[in-house]
């Protein structure tokens, strides 16, 4: 269960409780929900689809790479949306914001479940209508699996100390897109994208110094390369 917050939190969005534990997850629940329908699935594919286990295992994979280019559309295109209204501005801070505003809110590192599953459902409905109905399952779950390996990412980036080069770079890209470069470095499963689509912290440097894109103060930056914990 995510942890009870005081009605005076600053990192609380509402005066219900019921609401305010809808919009919050602990780390653990996308794994306790999600492992089980991947499972599932593949199962399913693999026992009564029309293809050999190997091609199933082939979309599953594809389907978790193809996940990194969602997440990154997703962070940079819909998370990163400059609302103009009143309304829009508020959904947007449940969407991402608040996470910019309070990047160590355990509970708000993991999408809740209950806006996940909508996701995954949308999803899954375009790669049925693209791939046809037995390609379309073991390519879902891939992409599920490739959500909770972000989920991991993204945890483990604000809450647990690097230790192997990997798990270092992913930390510096993602606390370059927090605390210097917030237009640059969407990537939190891997940086791929941001080298295809030229969102790198090379292109921010450039960028940054050709005033076409905007830096926080320098005093935020020691955090990048792990000198504040």
């Amino acid at each position: 269960m995510p942890r009870k917050v005081a009605a005076d939190d600053p990192t609380r969005l509402y005066e219900s409780d019921f609401m305010e534990r809808i919009t919050r997850a602990h780390p653990v629940e996308p794994f306790v929900a999600f492992i089980p329908v991947v499972l599932a699935l593949m199962a399913y594919t693999i026992y009564f689809g029309p293809f050999h286990w190997a091609s199933a295992l082939g979309l599953w994979v594809a389907g978790a790479l193809f996940w990194t280019l969602i997440e990154y559309f997703l962070h940079r295109i819909i998370f990163h949306y400059e609302a103009k209204s009143v309304e829009g501005k508020k959904v947007m801070r449940l969407i991402h914001g608040i996470h910019h505003q309070f990047p160590n809110d355990t509970d708000r590192l993991v999408i809740p479940p209950l806006f996940a599953l909508g996701v995954m459902v949308i999803f899954g409905a375009a790669f049925y209508l693209v791939l046809g109905y037995w390609m379309a399952i073991p390519f879902l779950a891939g992409g599920i699996t490739g959500y909770m390996y972000y989920d991991f990412v993204h945890y483990s980036t604000h809450h647990l100390k690097p230790r192997t080069p990997w798990a270092k770079e992913q930390r510096r890209r993602h606390f370059l897109h927090h605390y210097k470069y917030p237009d640059a470095c969407y990537g939190v499963s891997t940086g791929f994208w941001d080298w295809v689509f030229r969102t790198r912290e090379a292109d921010a440097i450039r960028l940054v110094e050709a005033g076409q894109m905007k830096a926080y103060p320098e005093e935020n930056w020691k955090i990048i390369d792990n000198t504040i914990h």
